[in-house]
């Protein structure tokens, strides 16, 4: 059986456009629009069999209460209701475990998660490619070294957009410090890139 058929209504149709009336329209409006639009839309007026089946049907979905409920409700479905502990809540993953750490600002997180990510996988990648040296292993060499520089770069980043978010509540933040933590931020990057490749290559 059509699922339509039995329902007694289209909730793909807007009934209310078929009479002309408001949805919050009572009976009494319904059944004044039905007269006034069967004037205009019955065969013997100029109208067609079609129209007039569209607008019978609109009137009795719209003349019943129980119906024209269930028809609103259809157009309308609810949207479900989001408290506080389901709406979107950036600390909401890291404040559920145990570590009880809030994420205070989600870019900044992303960006240090993702260069200890690239540090944690391409130091002992390349460790293990250089200690265990065979020539058909350089594509891993250079996915190290390419995580590594990944790394630096995200962890510039997340400099950035913490330079950012202070100059944003501090305006008058002093430029000097900002150019002495670029500086170091490049001093610890070269250093910590450097040592790496001494320990390898000049042992």
């Amino acid at each position: 059986m059509d699922l339509v058929a039995a329902k007694k209504f289209d909730p793909r149709r807007d009934y209310y456009r078929v009479l002309g009336v408001r949805e919050d329209a009572s009976k009494e409006d319904v059944d004044r629009a039905y007269r006034r639009q069967a004037r205009k839309l019955h065969p013997d007026g100029g109208g067609t069999d079609e129209a007039m089946k569209s607008l019978n049907e609109a009137r009795d979905v719209l003349s019943d209460p129980t119906t024209r409920k269930e028809y609103d409700a259809e157009r309308h479905p609810k949207s479900v209701a989001h408290s506080l502990s389901t709406s979107f809540d950036p600390g909401a993953a890291s404040r559920a475990g145990t570590l009880k750490i809030p994420v205070t600002d989600p870019d900044l997180a992303g960006l240090l998660m993702g260069a200890a990510a690239c540090f944690g996988l391409g130091i002992p990648l390349l460790l293990l490619v250089e200690m265990q040296w065979v020539f058909f292993l350089w594509p891993l060499r250079i996915m190290s070294l390419g995580a590594l520089m990944l790394g630096v770069f995200l962890a510039h980043s997340a400099l950035r957009v913490k330079r950012r978010k202070l100059k944003s509540v501090r305006p008058d933040y002093p430029r000097a410090i900002l150019v002495m933590h670029e500086l170091l931020f490049w001093v610890v990057a070269i250093g910590l890139m450097g040592s790496i490749v001494v320990l390898l290559y000049f042992p």
